[in-house]
């Protein structure tokens, strides 16, 4: 593990995320066609936009983005503009949601387990069909946490393929390399201390159990006195949210997927061991017998956990622009959907 991190780009990383919202990005949203339109999940109505070129035939992708964590609302605060715009321009639609309690959709994304946001997946794949784009290819990219939703759709035989940006393979180990980064932020390990990633070992499992006993066990634990724990989760319905998928892991639900991935990281990414992520995306697909199962994994260079560059100018604050994603980071991703597009599966 390398930590390249600069405190001020952490700083200024939660800043930007605070404070884009409806400002953000008006004159690219202007370029834009798009849809609104609600379906139904969990017997909620949740509502998001369906981004179309200015002609959409029945042979052109649609691809559904797939949230990471957080209260994501259909454009995550602006940062999907410049992919999508760029899909776009390539006659690809993208079809993305508000996130349940999030803008105009109904319900509460804490309450969701992984399997549960695949189901949403699934019921929007559902509305799309129809709704009168029943031949069109789907795809699905995800960011982040979206690689335990993914690892619950391999039963879902409508999407041909799969972009996932930044993925974690197994929340417990994210959780350790999460601990052991803001340990080296904070100065009270160095990177090649084998005896304090040990001890992050032990802690984050003991920490887990508790997590598993209940809140009121969790929140008066004595473990949190511990100088390398970080402040307990306080709010109940992030602690029961983390509760029930602490246990997700990729690696059952990616060796029965049955179609071709694109895993992409940022050589920069300190939110997610992306060495680990590698080992076990390739250790799954390895493991498959599915005849259609091919990963491909490809890191940016100077690219951060969003695939954006590391230190960002100001006028990231009002505005993200594809110049603020690494080089060739979303032309990547737009290149790869546009070939997978015009393959045939078996």
């Amino acid at each position: 593990m390398v930590v390249q991190h600069k405190f001020l780009v952490t700083i200024f990383s939660c800043f930007l995320a605070c404070i884009l919202s409806a400002c953000n990005n008006q004159s690219e949203q202007g370029k834009l066609q798009y849809t609104t339109h609600t379906f139904d999940s969990f017997e909620h109505q949740l509502e998001g936009r369906l981004y179309t070129p200015k002609s959409l035939s029945e042979t052109d992708t649609i691809v559904i983005f797939v949230h990471g964590d957080g209260a994501m609302d259909t454009t995550a605060k602006g940062y999907y503009l410049p992919i999508i715009q760029s899909l776009v321009s390539a006659n690809i639609a993208t079809f993305s949601w508000d996130k349940p309690g999030v803008g105009n959709s109904q319900g509460n994304w804490l309450s969701q387990s992984m399997d549960d946001r695949a189901t949403e997946v699934k019921d929007a794949i559902r509305y799309l069909r129809n709704t009168g784009y029943r031949q069109n290819k789907i795809a699905v990219l995800g960011f982040s946490q979206a690689s335990w939703v993914f690892s619950n759709l391999y039963d879902e035989e409508n999407i041909e393929f799969m972009i996932l940006v930044g993925g974690a393979a197994n929340w417990l180990a994210q959780s350790q390399y999460s601990m052991w980064i803001r340990l080296i932020e904070e100065e009270k390990i160095n990177a090649n201390d084998d005896a304090a990633i040990e001890r992050i070992e032990q802690l984050s499992i003991r920490e887990m159990q508790l997590i598993k006993a209940g809140y009121d066990q969790y929140i008066s634990a004595a473990l949190h006195q511990d100088p390398f724990m970080p402040k307990p989760i306080e709010d109940e319905a992030r602690y029961n949210f983390v509760r029930k998928n602490i246990e997700a892991d990729i690696f059952e639900g990616f060796t029965q997927l049955n179609l071709p991935m694109l895993a992409i990281y940022g050589d920069s990414d300190f939110h997610v061991d992306i060495e680990h992520s590698q080992s076990e995306f390739a250790r799954a697909f390895a493991s498959s017998s599915q005849i259609n199962a091919k990963l491909e994994q490809i890191t940016i260079a100077n690219a951060a956990h969003s695939l954006m560059k590391p230190e960002l100018p100001l006028d990231a604050i009002f505005s993200i622009k594809k110049n603020h994603f690494a080089p060739n980071a979303i032309e990547t991703i737009v290149d790869w959907v546009k070939v997978q597009s015009n393959s045939r599966r078996e």
